[in-house]
Order: C-alpha cells, then structure tokens, then sequence
C-alpha cells in the first residue's frame, strides 16, 4: 500500500457548547499546560543508574526463577503426597497387625530424600518426626524378626 500525500492537518478550531452556540478556541492553550526546564525538577533528581558488570549480571539472572516457584511448589506437593500414602501404607499394616518391613524401609528412604532448599523450618521438623518414627517402627521389627529366629 503506497501513501501518496498526507495533506495537512489543523486542530479544532471551533467547540460547540451545549447551548448550541460556537467559541473560538485559541490554539495556545495546550502550550500553557508544557512546561519547560524550569517547571520540571532538573537533572539532580535524577539518580544515575547502577551498572552491573558481567559476574553480577549473570548471578542475577540465575537468581530469577523463571515459573516463579511453580516447579518447587510442584515437587513438594509430589513428595509430600509420596510421604502420606506410605504412612496410609503403615497405618494400613499397623491395623491388620503386620508392617511390612519394605513399607517401612521405603517410608525411611524417601523421607531421608534430598529436601528442595528453602522448605518451611516446620515442615522440616515434621519430616524429621516422621524419619524417626518409621526408623524406630524399622528397629522395633528388625528386633522382633531377630528374636524369633
């Protein structure tokens, strides 16, 4: 599409009230309204821009996460579903009157897992609850196959 001539353009030149009758506008109106580098505060408002060298700008950028946590949250909540049907599992055993000593050594195993970093410090401490007790419920059953053999 070629454009040929824009022609010239002229603001409104006449408002129309709602009386019906027309006003001449002076076209300096909106000048009043620009200031110039007096009304505007000068360059000592301005703060000048920290530059980061390369080394900074790379740890940075790592710093950002990308999916705001979404990936974090989402292994946790997996793990923390993983952890809670192993107890179901014991629960189950504990009931029925036997544990299986498997059901046991996984519960240990995951819960002994590598942590994401930055998990709540109760959360923490729950898993760490939960780690000793299915280590005491292990050495408990481990004592008791001993002695029966």
């Amino acid at each position: 599409m070629k454009v040929g001539s824009t022609g010239s353009t002229s603001g409104p030149q006449r408002v129309r009230k709602s009386d019906g009758k027309s006003q001449r506008v002076e076209g300096s109106g909106f000048a009043e309204f620009l200031g110039g580098p007096e009304a505007a505060d000068g360059p000592q408002a301005v703060e000048g821009a920290v530059s980061l060298s390369g080394v900074e700008a790379i740890l940075a950028a790592q710093s950002v996460d990308p999916d705001g946590g979404q990936a974090m949250r989402r292994r946790m909540a997996q793990r923390g579903e993983d952890v809670l049907d192993r107890l179901e599992g014991v629960r189950v055993g504990l009931l029925a009157g036997r544990v299986p000593k498997q059901d046991l050594a996984d519960l240990a195993r995951l819960v002994r897992g590598k942590r994401e970093a930055g998990v709540d410090p109760r959360l923490g401490a729950l898993l760490d609850e939960i780690e000793l007790r299915a280590e005491v419920e292990l050495a408990k059953l481990t004592r008791d196959l001993g002695a029966e053999v």
